[in-house]
């Protein structure tokens, strides 16, 4: 990418903003926020000031979505190949290198594959939960599911602990850094330096984790099957 014309920007225009806000989505597009009044100069002083950060950011969201294949599913960071049993009926399984869905007629298949993740999702959570709460001598509130397109996890005021039941698809160590980032917020809130050496006292490596699910981790936050670019 040489020139910043050939990406895919939106620009967005904001009464509330002070500055210019650049952010890449985890679809890659290029969203640029505009406070009133801003000028051509401003604009092009700040494209040309985070250039190389907005490529780098574009060419990891690409290369992240090019490592989706057709016909495949993902769990715990490997890729199963998604057998759809049309006409059948039972339990959604894992057998060996395959994912099997048996779809009774009339039946759609991404509510049968949801809750097949999100079940798989909710009891390893709750498991690992309890083990890092353990450790870290925390007494966290109950564990929830959400379906966030943004977001991997969020530590409620009230002490619950929300995940996104898509982590199922990320590596084990992956949503080990998510569920202790998580329970670290019940004693330090923002992330600041006591923050991040509360996260690193259980997970020493916590950097390249927290690496892997910026740069590899956003096509599961959209992920659908037969899904291998952002729509």
């Amino acid at each position: 990418m040489n020139n910043l014309k050939t990406l895919d920007i939106e620009y967005r225009h904001s009464s509330r903003r002070r500055s210019i806000g650049i952010m890449v989505t985890t679809e890659g597009k290029v969203v640029v926020t505009l406070p009133r009044g801003t000028t051509q100069e401003s604009l092009a002083q700040a494209l040309a000031k985070h250039r190389a950060w907005i490529e780098v950011k574009v060419a990891e969201r690409q290369a992240a979505w090019g490592q989706l294949k057709a016909g495949e599913a993902y769990l715990l960071g490997e890729a199963f190949r998604l057998t759809v049993l049309r006409g059948a009926t039972g339990a959604v399984t894992l057998n060996g290198p395959e994912i099997r869905v048996p779809l009774p007629e009339g039946a759609d298949l991404w509510p049968r594959l949801v809750d097949w993740y999100a079940g798989r999702a909710f009891t390893r959570l709750q498991a690992r939960v309890a083990h890092f709460a353990a450790a870290m001598g925390l007494s966290p509130g109950p564990v929830e599911l959400k379906g966030w397109k943004r977001r991997w996890g969020e530590c409620h005021p009230d002490g619950k602990l929300r995940f996104n039941w898509r982590l199922i698809m990320c590596p084990p160590a992956v949503i080990d850094y998510v569920v202790v980032h998580e329970l670290a917020h019940l004693s330090v809130p923002g992330h600041n330096p006591r923050f991040w050496g509360q996260v690193a006292k259980v997970l020493p490596d916590y950097a390249a984790r927290r690496r892997w699910l910026n740069q590899e981790g956003s096509p599961f936050l959209l992920w659908l099957p037969g899904m291998t670019q952002p729509q």
